[in-house]
């Protein structure tokens, strides 16, 4: 699931203070829709349960758009995951100034690449 706009206010993210979002240009997490009665979260990012069942994560990590500006509204894309793993990379370019230093410190994994 892709999670877009310019500024995406998440809550309960590693990155954060407190109670206070996270405020991300995008972020992917994985929704795995399971034959049960409960689907669950995947965030690399959040305090939250790791699974996180996915009412609970809806609640706590996105809380409404109504309480946000509108500017601040998320878009949200589902793709399939072989899809994302085809064809989704990212250099990290997004995250330097224009003087190419970074706004704040990359994660500690690698970026994402394709073949």
């Amino acid at each position: 699931v892709f999670t877009s706009n310019f500024w995406i206010p998440l809550w309960k993210q590693k990155s954060g203070c407190g109670d206070e979002a996270v405020v991300w240009d995008y972020h992917v997490i994985l929704l795995h829709v399971s034959s049960g009665e409960q689907n669950f979260i995947y965030d690399l990012d959040t305090v939250l349960p790791f699974p996180c069942p996915f009412e609970l994560y809806s609640m706590e990590a996105f809380r409404l758009d109504d309480s946000l500006r509108p500017e601040f509204h998320r878009k949200i894309r589902m793709i399939q995951a072989d899809l994302y793993l085809k064809t989704f990379a990212s250099d990290r370019s997004h995250m330097k100034d224009a003087n190419g230093k970074w706004q704040k410190p990359p994660p500690s994994y690698p970026c994402i690449e394709t073949a």
